[in-house]
């Protein structure tokens, strides 16, 4: 199935790419116009052309001017309405490539003695090149069949006059153009492909995901582009790092909370793995940017972040999600396992003599526990929400605790929802104080 997101950056790219060309087109084919008719006049190139014979010197010098006018009005109207709409469907650009086949070809007739055909076939293999270039594979194709079927009509019209005394030696030359043709589209179509995968790792990557590197070994001949793959998987990591890591705790933020959560539960569903989610609040810390400074508040969440990393397991994900505010997923964990981890860290706590606050304060922190099975995508929201509130829980009965969600916890919560509405909303105004220079 074609993504339609796609498909419409795909449409967008190629107006944009027809606004520009269309200007050149234009430009390139006044100049040739304009040149040809002058060196025509000055008599310093071959008048003996099928169209001059059929119709006379004079009105074949017409038809190519109105041949070229009709290729630039369509020319226009094509770049118009790529400036108009934004966007351009296959069949414009075909369209478009056809009228470029087709001038070339009608001029060759007009002007050009059979015996220089030879030149259409050169003109066209830069137009082969272009469109293969910035339009792909298929345009690319459908641009030499148009070639093909412009050049075989002016050949066998030329044969037709009895203008062409080698018409054998004028499709030998045709068939090699077309494999040098076909040859070179070829090329670039690969280096094209390859560039597109290097696209969608960019791309991938400015969503914040670095899990598939450059596959270098998909590159027979290495070039300039292998050398950009190469360099993209040594900068992965440090672009990891940066996009995913909240540089204060060292802790993953919620762009790589939410990533690697996916990923976990993605395995966890395969794999019918339980799943637990911890909710962590620092208790009072607020008390520590009033009383020591808000420097001390980081050097404090820095001290935080690293003893929940410190205690939480390998294949945890610890994230800090924002002022004292942690979570941590725990893969493949029941409940039991979930409680367990959370008692660990609340030992740790309690144990540990923080340097930020010189020892002055203890520094203690409050947990809701949520496990449940991974069964769909959206259980790492729902137990996120159900973490929160029995961390709510733990932080109205006395802190420096932890407690496990249970059904009907939502209810006990519901009798004192005014407070908690109350106390979010305060706790926010503090932390925009706190801000506040």
């Amino acid at each position: 199935m074609i993504d339609p997101s796609h498909e419409t950056g795909d449409a967008a790219s190629r107006a944009e790419i027809l606004l520009w060309q269309g200007g050149y087109r234009i430009g390139i084919a006044v100049a040739i116009a304009g040149g040809s008719l002058l060196l025509r006049e000055l008599d310093l190139v071959s008048s003996v052309s099928v169209g001059a014979r059929w119709y006379g010197t004079d009105n074949a010098s017409l038809l190519f001017v109105a041949a070229t006018a009709v290729y630039l009005v369509i020319t226009a109207a094509i770049r118009w309405h790529a400036r108009i709409a934004r966007a351009v469907p296959r069949a414009l650009v075909r369209t478009q490539v056809t009228a470029d086949a087709l001038v070339v070809n009608v001029c060759a007739f007009l002007l050009t003695p059979p015996a220089q055909y030879d030149r259409t076939l050169i003109v066209s293999m830069f137009l082969v090149q272009f469109t293969q270039l910035y339009f792909g594979w298929r345009t690319t194709l459908f641009m030499l069949g148009s070639v093909a079927v412009c050049y075989a009509t002016i050949v066998a019209l030329a044969e037709r006059a009895r203008m062409l005394g080698a018409p054998t030696e004028q499709l030998w030359t045709f068939a090699l153009f077309c494999l040098g043709a076909l040859a070179y589209a070829w090329m670039l179509g690969h280096q094209g492909v390859r560039m597109k995968r290097l696209t969608h790792l960019f791309d991938k990557a400015r969503e914040g995901e670095f899990d598939q590197p450059y596959d270098e070994s998909r590159d027979k001949f290495p070039d300039y582009i292998t050398q950009i793959g190469r360099a993209y998987n040594e900068l992965r990591g440090h672009l990891e790092t940066i996009i995913l890591t909240d540089p204060l705790s060292g802790c993953f933020n919620r762009r790589g909370f939410k990533q690697l959560g996916d990923r976990e539960i993605s395995r966890g569903i395969r794999a019918k793995w339980r799943v637990a989610v911890l909710a962590l609040d620092v208790d009072h810390f607020k008390r520590i940017n009033d009383d020591f400074g808000h420097l001390t508040g980081d050097e404090a969440i820095k001290e935080i972040g690293a003893l929940i990393r410190e205690t939480a397991r390998a294949g945890d994900v610890v994230a800090r999600l924002g002022g004292e505010e942690f979570s941590i997923l725990a893969p493949d964990t029941d409940e039991e396992g979930a409680r367990h981890l959370a008692d660990r860290i609340l030992h740790a706590f309690r144990a540990r003599s923080f340097v930020s606050v010189r020892g002055k304060l203890s520094i203690t922190i409050s947990i809701g526990v949520a496990s449940d099975e991974a069964s769909t995508d959206d259980v790492v929201r729902i137990l996120t929400a159900r973490a929160d509130e029995a961390l709510y829980v733990a932080k109205r009965s006395g802190r420096d605790q932890a407690v496990l969600w249970k059904t009907g916890m939502r209810a006990f919560d519901a009798a004192t929802r005014a407070s908690r509405e109350l106390d979010i909303t305060v706790g926010r105004l503090s932390r925009e104080i706190e801000r506040l220079p």
